[in-house]
């Protein structure tokens, strides 16, 4: 019985995490020569954080992966930009208190924007060390698109270019924007629950004890009114934890309780959040992908900090057909920005290691 037990007890410690991805294979299933298809746990900061790497080739450009939140990881998400691992090694990364790095939310005095640098920073280099080259892109989504700013800006030596989808400038002047919206469009839809709704929690910032319960209403109205996602609408992030299988169940149940602890420990830091002020200036260059219809990261405010952005190159791409997630909502679009216009317009920057 013993035996038994014991038995059981490792079969439930191994199923509270996932250690595979599925492999990259040709039409017949084979799997392709030279190929990378691997979920990894690796210290950074100190701390154990996962990685996924997926690509047809391990000498292909590396793009490195930023994901929302604070707390919202992304690589269940995958599938949706497969095309990319044609011509890139993709990384996604689990930042820490997130997905599978949850359990690094501790110690929680490091959960701090500078230290998220820090981290990004340490998986740039141990990555290019990896594959032997001596760049990467970096690619922000939401609140990975202000750490990804502050990387560039700090280490530029290290990327080829930063990709921005749905970019915060300043957290807490895009809340009051959203806020404006979503009450000019509930007026010209003559939408009296929405006006009473958002009444009642009035304008952000959002923050104290029922500070919860009034985002929840605020995000509610913004999906409603396509600003989160404007062409697809069926957006599920639960259906993306039960079918992927980078999550273990333990994992994917923990998810949401993850997120929430990580957004409210990073909360103060991000409600004072300024690119304006803190980033005017990068030294790699730079591609805004924005959703048309994007009202959480309000598109006038990143445009108003993109005009005024020094770099040494910048683009601007919008997305007719999207709001705050581009790079799922028009995967297609998102793909040719990448491989048709930051690969060919950077290429000469991507120097192999062993090169210089």
């Amino acid at each position: 019985m013993k035996t038994i037990a014991l038995l059981a007890l490792m079969v439930g410690l191994s199923a509270c995490t996932s250690t595979s991805t599925h492999p990259i294979t040709d039409q017949q299933g084979a799997v392709i020569p030279g190929s990378i298809a691997s979920l990894e746990a690796i210290q950074l900061g100190g701390v154990r954080q996962w990685i996924l790497i997926r690509g047809k080739s391990m000498t292909n450009p590396i793009l490195l992966k930023l994901h929302g939140g604070p707390g919202q990881a992304e690589m269940a998400t995958v599938a949706f930009n497969r095309q990319l691992e044609d011509e890139f090694v993709v990384v996604e990364w689990d930042q820490r208190g997130a997905g599978k790095s949850a359990d690094a939310i501790n110690p929680e005095r490091a959960m701090t924007t500078d230290q998220f640098v820090q981290d990004t920073h340490e998986l740039t280099r141990l990555l290019l060390q990896r594959f032997h080259q001596r760049q990467l892109i970096l690619v922000g989504h939401s609140w990975g698109s202000i750490i990804g700013l502050l990387a560039v800006q700090k280490y530029p030596q290290d990327y080829q270019a930063f990709v921005s989808t749905g970019q915060i400038v300043s957290f807490s002047q895009g809340m009051a924007v959203s806020y404006a919206f979503l009450l000019d469009e509930a007026k010209r839809r003559g939408n009296t629950e929405a006006l009473d709704q958002l009444s009642q929690i009035g304008p952000p910032p959002y923050q104290g004890p029922d500070s919860k319960s009034r985002r929840d209403v605020y995000e509610k109205w913004l999906g409603h009114f396509g600003a989160l996602w404007h062409g697809n609408t069926g957006f599920d992030r639960v259906g993306w934890m039960i079918s992927s299988v980078e999550y273990a169940w333990p994992e994917k149940l923990a998810f949401e309780r993850a997120a929430e602890r990580s957004f409210d420990l990073l909360l103060p830091q991000l409600a004072t959040t300024d690119l304006a002020t803190t980033v005017p200036k990068v030294d790699v260059p730079v591609y805004f992908a924005v959703g048309r219809y994007d009202h959480l990261a309000p598109y006038e405010i990143s445009q108003a900090y993109f005009t005024h952005l020094q770099a040494p190159a910048k683009t601007w791409v919008w997305f007719e057909n999207s709001a705050h997630f581009p790079q799922w909502e028009e995967p297609q679009k998102f793909h040719d920005l990448l491989t048709q216009k930051v690969l060919p317009e950077t290429e000469g920057l991507r120097v192999r290691s062993t090169d210089k």
